[in-house]
């Protein structure tokens, strides 16, 4: 009998791309979900909303990723259902997080984040659940190493968006005037939970009228990319598995493969 940690490695070399392909996706992940945060007051600024109405926008991020990781078991039938789910869902943050930058109201804001949410939760639960297929009782220290990539994800997030982040106030108001700098420093250390508590944030003017002189949508169009380059990593899982290449006229069939996997497959492999 083979001693565990050679077991472990013996387990990991076997399936070495799929176990890279999930934890890629949960970096993207954690990239994704963290970078609301550092970029809500330029959001705030592109959406010509309040700081109030803005917050919005972490609950419908956060109930539709409890929605999505609640509807994922039903693609977990098959190895290529979740290889789908995972494919799809990424492309689909790709999409919001391009379409972003172009959502100039904060309702619109909302819906597009919470798209993003339920492809997140998707993707949280059908990359545990796979991965715990994939090693079974030795599970334990790659599903460790998973999250340990979300949170490098989340620790990358913020580095990639501050270039792009407004030092002084992102909307001029009518007569040209804005924000200093200080305040708004002061305002991102009181949101991030650093001096002054939350509720004294109405201290702030914040104006919602004028010229918007924001630049984060560089910062989100990035990140659309990183996305992209993690779906590359699933088409070449594609192609090494036995379900051949994914090309657009399989996409035609993706809803049936989805639902009905079982029945695709004895029907059509």
């Amino acid at each position: 009998m083979k001693p565990l940690d050679e077991r472990i490695c013996a387990l990991f070399k076997h399936h070495l791309q799929q176990t890279l392909t999930y934890w890629s996706v949960f970096f993207s992940f954690g990239l994704c979900i963290a970078f609301l945060g550092p970029t809500i007051l330029d959001l705030r600024c592109q959406t010509q909303s309040t700081l109030q109405e803005i917050t919005w926008v972490f609950f419908s991020q956060q109930f539709f990723l409890l929605v999505g990781s609640s509807v994922a078991g039903i693609f977990k039938k098959t190895l290529l259902s979740s290889l789908l789910a995972l494919f799809f869902c990424t492309l689909i943050i790709s999409l919001v997080f391009a379409f972003i930058p172009f959502c100039h109201h904060i309702m619109l804001l909302s819906i597009a984040m919470g798209l993003a949410g339920t492809a997140m939760g998707v993707i949280d639960t059908i990359a545990n659940l796979q991965l715990v297929k994939l090693y079974q009782k030795d599970s334990a220290v790659f599903l460790q190493a998973l999250h340990f990539f979300i949170g490098l994800g989340a620790l990358v997030s913020p580095l990639v968006a501050d270039p792009f982040l407004a030092d002084d106030s992102c909307v001029l108001g009518l007569n040209g005037t804005s924000n200093s700098s200080w305040d708004l420093e002061h305002l991102r250390n009181t949101l991030a939970g650093k001096g002054v508590s939350i509720h004294n944030t109405s201290q702030y003017h914040l104006f919602t009228e004028g010229i918007v002189v924001t630049k984060v949508s560089y910062a989100f169009w990035i990140m659309a990319v990183i996305n992209v380059s993690v779906q590359s990593l699933m088409k070449a899982q594609f192609q090494r598995s036995k379900f051949g290449v994914l090309d657009f006229k399989s996409l035609i069939k993706v809803p049936k493969m989805l639902l009905e996997p079982s029945i695709y497959l004895h029907t059509h492999v």
